[in-house]
């Protein structure tokens, strides 16, 4: 994952960065942002208030942007605000996804350079974060945590062989479920963990996994 990142975002050393947790911490399978976050090494605090010793790390800020129905606020709107402020040189945001197949749930890490729209996989769009709307380049960090019941439902009946069924059924009115694995409770914790420590090391080159892991603990 941090090569992978690295590669996307082509830094410059010292070039501030902002990473966001999207998702409601108070949903398990959608607190996979907020908890990513939290695993991330954070040093803009450190750089600007201890340069003799801290100067030579990348400037990284973090937040849990929180949901509209708790915040009043949209994640677009608090991520200008705070992009205006800090002017990072690139923003990761993180997000759960839903799968398109059973077996990606959980077992996937989705890396796009072209941004996100939160809310979009369960038929809740938001506003974009893009280059478009915060005019700093964006990289999109997925892990689908749910899958849609009718999807589930569909590809059993594929792998089973039964074709005479009509698929419109599965796409009627309140039959929008979403699943997730009874323990996603831990594989959220796991895939967090994942997540914060691949994202430290591609923002601080000089670390090692073992280094960031010693940081945030």
């Amino acid at each position: 994952l941090a090569a992978e990142l690295g590669a996307l975002l082509g830094l410059e050393p010292g070039a501030p960065a902002l990473v966001v947790g999207l998702g409601n911490r108070a949903i398990t399978p959608d607190n996979i942002g907020p908890k990513a976050a939290d695993q991330t090494m954070v040093t803009r605090h450190l750089v600007e208030r201890v340069p003799e010793h801290f100067g030579s790390f990348r400037p990284v800020a973090a937040l849990a942007a929180g949901v509209t129905g708790s915040t009043g606020m949209e994640s677009g709107e608090i991520l200008g605000a705070v992009v205006e402020k800090l002017r990072p040189a690139c923003l990761i945001a993180v997000d759960a996804l839903a799968a398109r197949r059973q077996e990606r749930v959980c077992r996937t890490i989705q890396v796009s350079d072209t941004g996100i729209v939160p809310g979009s996989g369960v038929g809740n769009a938001r506003m974009a974060l893009d280059q478009a709307h915060l005019g700093i380049p964006v990289i999109a960090i997925g892990v689908p945590t749910v899958v849609e019941a009718a999807t589930l439902c569909l590809d059993l009946l594929e792998e089973a062989g039964e074709t005479a069924f009509d698929p419109a059924l599965f796409r009627q009115p309140g039959a929008e479920w979403f699943v997730t694995p009874r323990n996603i409770d831990r594989e959220v914790e796991t895939l967090a963990r994942i997540l914060g420590l691949g994202i430290s090391t591609a923002l601080h080159v000089d670390f090692s996994v073992e280094d960031v892991e010693k940081w945030i603990s």
